[in-house]
């Protein structure tokens, strides 16, 4: 392999069959969870960004559906089980850092109990009003559409 231009792009091209190697861009989903006017943060355990909150999310496996990656995701730093409702908003980022695209769908909480877990320090529920320091753009602007959004997803009845 040597790296050669290709439709105007370093790429790594076989010498021999002249295979091209493009190099995939990583996606990511996370979970808009609104309860009672409150929105579902987690803290981030390490860097980028350690200590700041930001949704629930993480990287989409090689063969796995992004609503099951979300639902994974949230289950994983939060220990709870959601239903993924609809896809919110898709964000692209060329930064070369992290995902290059983000897909964040809106979910609700159908059971288990608020716990942090896996990369996340802490997990909670905050008041639209009163926010945490937040840690990416993506973020922001979700917090943003809870804010206007009228209908807000209430919590589950105890049975």
């Amino acid at each position: 392999m040597h790296t050669g231009q290709y439709q105007g792009k370093a790429r790594r091209i076989c010498t021999q069959c002249r295979y091209i190697h493009f190099v995939e861009p990583r996606i990511a989903v996370g979970a808009m969870i609104v309860e009672s006017a409150r929105i579902l943060l987690v803290q981030r355990a390490f860097a980028p960004e350690k200590g700041k909150w930001c949704l629930p999310a993480g990287y989409l496996d090689v063969g796995e559906l992004p609503e099951h990656a979300v639902a994974r995701e949230v289950l994983e730093e939060t220990s709870l089980n959601i239903e993924v409702d609809s896809l919110e908003t898709v964000f692209g980022d060329a930064s070369g850092r992290g995902a290059a695209v983000i897909l964040v769908y809106r979910a609700r909480r159908i059971s288990g109990v608020l716990r942090a877990a896996d990369d996340a320090a802490d997990a909670r529920f905050f008041d639209l009003d009163d926010l945490p320091e937040i840690a990416f753009p993506s973020t922001h602007d979700i917090v943003r559409r809870a804010l206007s959004n009228a209908s807000v997803t209430a919590p589950p009845t105890a049975p």
